[in-house]
């Protein structure tokens, strides 16, 4: 069954979707946005690119309506030619409900924990398109495999907890597109998504932009990306869009200094570490018979999980990590990349005693640490020898504390007979050493951008004074300068402390600017492995160059990469029509 433009545009009115005339966003205190000017034609992508805080988030809430209460607007923004601020509230509701979707950057976030991702899915094509549940949960698996995510009948069942964030990622995708909205409002979708998955949802979206005039408004901070997927490209710089580019010739008509710093970062990708001076600076990690011992040694890991089988209430096993070896020395960095489900987190989390494997060792400076930790003075030994960053900063603070507080609360559980002059000097060594400004030590993580609560975080992993820092894709919800910021501070601690570095990430420019070594996963087993610079220049196994191959740069288009189902599925009219399986 194949969807019609038609079937969105005949009432459409000519004009562009989304217009904002001199929107400005304002609190009490300051104006965030000043006069942002920007339209999205029907079945046009714009992209709108820019470091956190720019104000480009700030913007698409004001189109979704979702700006805290305290926030005022000026300007005005048209939907479909009308004029938002002028609706009654009802048909408002109706206008963004049907015709307007809009995708989150963290999903787990906005998804209940106790309901299933069925039960998500299908909430609003039973409340509110009035479709039958047999009918919505055909349809909501239909838009699971669409989106890329595997099994459908088995995720339908499942619940937010037993998903990774890049499936997460792709459910909320699919959630959006439920409703066939006429524009999509997508914040920072692919930030938690690995490259391939990245390609095959850009590519989903790209076929429905065809197949149902769907409209895009892309917010992301990688101008490499929105090159690639978007007609236009709108620069925004604290909170003014500085210049807008038609994406096939943006290198080329770039003018801004600022847009062209943004396009250095995410196009080019050059190394932050040279390489010769990695090598001289740190012994060889991964897979190396030649210098001291490892800090690290895993060997023939492997662990299982018992998950819902797709169909009934039995369970069935899953393979999470398969025969897993690898090695990491002092100094050293060595990165594990794979796609979501790979088993990569779960190496980490196994390796710093989150999990507990099935079988395999994990041996950190000669102690054997596959068991589980044995009281409270094992644990705190543990936790001073390795230390774990994880990717959203946000969710693992305590928005209760601030940074002064978060900071000496770590380091009070590891210098316990400190006095408090003591532990004040010690956190300004911290915020020091993570470029921390120090006006912010009083600050909560509310009012700190994410880069710099990704400071922060690091700041506290390093008040252990850690043999090994682990970081679970630790930079990749951050901004392409800052993300090469955080990166460059990152090299420069093992540098000067001899910490080994285990990156855990999902994007191989990371793996070339930081790592010396590189773990490609697949399905929970290692593809191939070795130097980053031989693997990602000359890598012999197929996965490892379909990774390299579906990185965005100039010249780069998403494609398929499964058969293309888009244009078969039937839309929230066309369900109307089909018999009800359960009648």
């Amino acid at each position: 069954m194949t969807a019609a433009p038609a079937e969105h545009g005949a009432t459409r009115p000519p004009g562009p979707v989304l217009e904002l005339d001199r929107l400005s966003i304002a609190t009490p205190d300051r104006t965030l946005v000043h006069d942002c000017t920007l339209s999205v034609a029907a079945g046009e992508a714009v992209g709108l690119v820019g470091e956190s805080g720019s104000g480009k988030t700030l913007s698409v809430r004001a189109v979704a309506g979702l700006l805290p209460a305290h926030f005022s607007t000026g300007g005005e923004i048209r939907i479909l030619g009308q004029d938002i601020a002028a609706m009654p509230a009802r048909e408002l509701r109706e206008l963004r409900s049907r015709r307007l979707g809009m995708v989150f950057q963290t999903p787990r976030a906005h998804l209940n924990p106790l309901r299933t991702i069925g039960d998500f899915l299908t909430e609003a094509l039973v409340t509110v398109a009035g479709v039958s549940r047999s009918a919505a949960l055909a349809r909501a698996a239909d838009l699971l495999d669409e989106v890329g995510i595997p099994d459908p009948a088995r995720r339908l069942r499942q619940f937010p907890a037993e998903l990774s964030g890049g499936l997460l990622q792709r459910v909320m995708i699919a959630a959006t597109l439920a409703m066939d909205p006429e524009i999509l409002l997508a914040d920072e979708i692919t930030t938690a998504l690995d490259v391939t998955t990245q390609e095959e949802v850009m590519a989903v979206i790209g076929d429905l932009r065809r197949h149902r005039e769907l409209s895009l408004l892309f917010i992301t901070h990688d101008l490499a990306l929105a090159g690639a997927v978007c007609d236009r490209v709108a620069v925004m710089r604290e909170g003014r869009i500085v210049e807008t580019l038609h994406a096939a010739t943006m290198r080329q008509d770039a003018r801004e200094a600022y847009t062209r710093v943004l396009m250095s970062a995410a196009l080019d990708a050059a190394p932050v570490v040279d390489p010769g001076d990695a090598a001289a600076a740190a012994p060889a990690a991964s897979g190396s018979a030649a210098g001291p011992a490892p800090v690290l040694t895993v060997s023939g890991l492997r662990k299982t999980f018992r998950v819902r089988s797709a169909h009934g209430g039995g369970r069935e096993t899953l393979v999470a990590v398969d025969n897993v070896d690898l090695e990491l020395h002092a100094g050293g960095s060595l990165g594990i990349v794979g796609e979501s489900g790979s088993g990569k987190s779960t190496t980490a989390r196994i390796i710093c005693g989150l999990e507990h494997a099935d079988a395999g060792t994990v041996t950190v400076e000669g102690a054997d640490w596959s068991r589980p930790a044995r009281g409270g003075a094992e644990r705190r030994t543990r936790a001073k020898t390795m230390q774990m960053v994880f990717q959203d900063p946000y969710q693992s603070l305590d928005r209760r504390q601030t940074v002064r507080q978060c900071l000496a609360e770590a380091v009070r559980v590891h210098r316990r007979s400190d006095p408090p002059e003591a532990v004040a000097s010690r956190i300004a060594e911290l915020a020091k050493q993570v470029h921390l400004d120090p006006a912010l030590l009083d600050a909560r993580p509310r009012g700190l951008s994410g880069g710099q609560r990704q400071r922060v975080a690091i700041a506290r992993a390093l008040a252990a004074d850690p043999r090994i820092l682990v970081l679970d894709e630790a930079v990749s919800a951050l901004d392409v300068t800052t993300q090469v910021e955080i990166l460059t501070l990152l090299d420069g601690i093992r540098r000067d402390t001899g910490v080994a570095l285990l990156m855990i990430t999902h994007d191989l420019t990371v793996i070339r600017r930081l790592c010396d070594h590189v773990v490609v996963m697949r399905s929970g087993a290692i593809e191939e492995s070795g130097p980053s610079e031989q693997i990602l220049d000359d890598p012999q196994a197929e996965y490892t160059r379909v990774l390299l191959d579906s990185i965005p740069r100039e010249g780069w288009r998403p494609r398929r990469r499964r058969p293309s189902r888009t244009a078969a599925i039937p839309t929230v009219t066309q369900i109307h029509t089909i018999p009800d399986l359960e009648e």
